[in-house]
């Protein structure tokens, strides 16, 4: 849809009303007026014809009979009566035919109004008269038929067709008309700045609104109303409105990235969006879960002072986080030095346990790097042990009202923190069902089965150690 600018909307509203208004004064004091006056033409005309015109009228056996005298005269004298000049009269009889001798044409008027006919008029009278007598519309004449009636108005004489002359009034028409077209231009044009003016203050501070209301549909949270919009009216409210709403989305942001920063991205999107803040209840997720620890934490964390072993982990733990993100998992927490992700919950994942086992081995293989990196600092290293685990489990918030937590839990959670404490460092273990989802794309050696705390029977364990094809590393 074509997109019309609000100052033109204005302006050609306001032009809108300027030309009704005119036209309105036009109809009521120049049009209306003019029929006026041409009614009151009429109204003298035919006065001045059942005054003057039976004087000349003579009824006989054999039909009416007019005084072309008396007709002529009544053309001839009609200027002398204000407000009437009659240019002709056509006679006709009771049986319509035309009484040429009878008629008269008033040849200064009818060359005011027409030169071409009257020369007609001069050359070939009768030609003109029947040129008259069909009735053709001519500039500056008005046509006025009147029956003609005998005494006792119940039979039919005959028919005078006047030419009654409207240049004077036409003139004054016309005058009125130039008149007002000019006034009408310079208002319409006075108008239409104006309007263009004052469109230009009203949409400006709307233009300036929306430019910025596109800077915040862009992510730029910053951005606040132009000083062009703080004014003291509607605009103005609208104004600090915008910016209430600019600052309410830039704290919603700085809570989201505070959020993000405690709890996965994934969970936070998943909060936000909620209608409900309860409304995260329990559902069964098929789910990969994934337990690491730092190996030998208790004995370098008496070496060091609380800032140093803050320092750390959160290096390690950066590890963490972008690896279990690059392979779509998320870390679902920090116990300390240890910490708990999981795949298949808040969001779906195709191929859980293969992401985990990856994420795994990337993860041994950053830390390792890492510490070497360390080392060449004379900084204390640390190494991870970790265990993988997959199958059903309650995902959804766990707590009271007024502290909730997003989690995961069940026997498969459980059994994913034994197998992380069978670990050593640099170790990555999983279960029978992990093994069945990756055996064709890593090489793994299997473990003795070991008894661990919940189970009856010893749970077999494999440790995986590479990738049979070298899978490209996430960025």
């Amino acid at each position: 849809m074509r997109r019309f600018p609000l100052r033109l909307k204005i302006a050609g509203f306001a032009a809108g009303l300027i030309l009704l208004a005119t036209a309105a004064v036009a109809l009521f004091t120049v049009i209306l007026p003019w029929r006026a006056k041409l009614k009151a033409q009429e109204q003298i005309a035919s006065q001045l014809v059942k005054t003057a015109l039976p004087l000349g009228i003579d009824l006989r056996a054999d039909g009416a009979h007019f005084d072309p005298a008396r007709v002529h005269a009544l053309v001839e004298n009609s200027s002398r009566v204000q407000g009437i000049e009659i240019v002709y009269a056509l006679l006709w009889d009771d049986k319509g035919h035309l009484d040429s001798a009878a008629s008269s044409v008033n040849v200064p008027l009818l060359r005011k109004a027409s030169e071409q006919l009257a020369q007609l008029y001069l050359r070939d009278r009768s030609h003109a008269l029947e040129y008259l007598a069909v009735g053709r519309r001519q500039s500056g004449i008005r046509r006025l038929p009147i029956k003609l009636a005998a005494d006792s108005g119940q039979s039919t004489i005959g028919r005078l067709d006047l030419g009654l002359s409207t240049m004077a009034i036409d003139s004054e028409l016309r005058r009125s008309l130039l008149r007002d077209a000019f006034v009408l231009a310079g208002t319409l044009f006075f108008a239409v700045m104006s309007a263009l003016s004052i469109a230009r203050r009203i949409a400006q501070p709307l233009t300036d609104l929306s430019a910025a209301m596109g800077r915040v549909r862009e992510g730029d949270f910053e951005i606040t109303a132009s000083p062009s919009t703080r004014t003291n009216d509607e605009i103005g409210d609208l104004a600090r409105s915008f910016d209430e709403m600019a600052h309410g989305l830039k704290e919603r942001e700085r809570l989201r990235g505070t959020l993000g920063r405690y709890v996965s991205g994934d969970v936070a999107e998943r909060i936000l969006s909620e209608e409900d803040d309860l409304s995260l209840r329990g559902e069964v997720r098929h789910v990969a879960v994934l337990f690491l620890d730092v190996r030998g934490f208790t004995t370098i964390s008496e070496k060091l002072t609380p800032t140093e072993v803050v320092a750390l982990l959160n290096e390690y733990f950066d590890v963490v986080v972008d690896r279990v993100a690059a392979h779509g998992g998320t870390v679902n927490k920090f116990i300390g030095d240890a910490a708990m992700c999981i795949w298949g919950a808040p969001k779906h994942a195709v191929q859980a346990e293969r992401s985990a086992v990856l994420c795994a081995l990337e993860i041994q293989a950053r830390a390792k790097k890492l510490s070497a990196e360390r080392t060449k600092r004379g900084l204390t290293t640390v190494g991870f042990g970790i265990g993988i685990n997959a199958g059903e489990a309650v995902a959804g918030n766990l707590g009271a009202a007024k502290r909730l937590e997003y989690t995961v839990i069940g026997d498969a959670v459980n059994l994913a923190q034994r197998l992380e404490s069978q670990a050593r460092a640099g170790e990555v273990l999983v279960s029978k069902p992990v093994y069945d989802k990756v055996a064709l794309e890593v090489d793994a050696a299997p473990r003795d089965p070991v008894k661990l705390k919940g189970k009856s029977k010893p749970v077999p364990l494999w440790e995986i150690r590479r990738t049979k094809v070298v899978a490209t590393e996430a960025a």
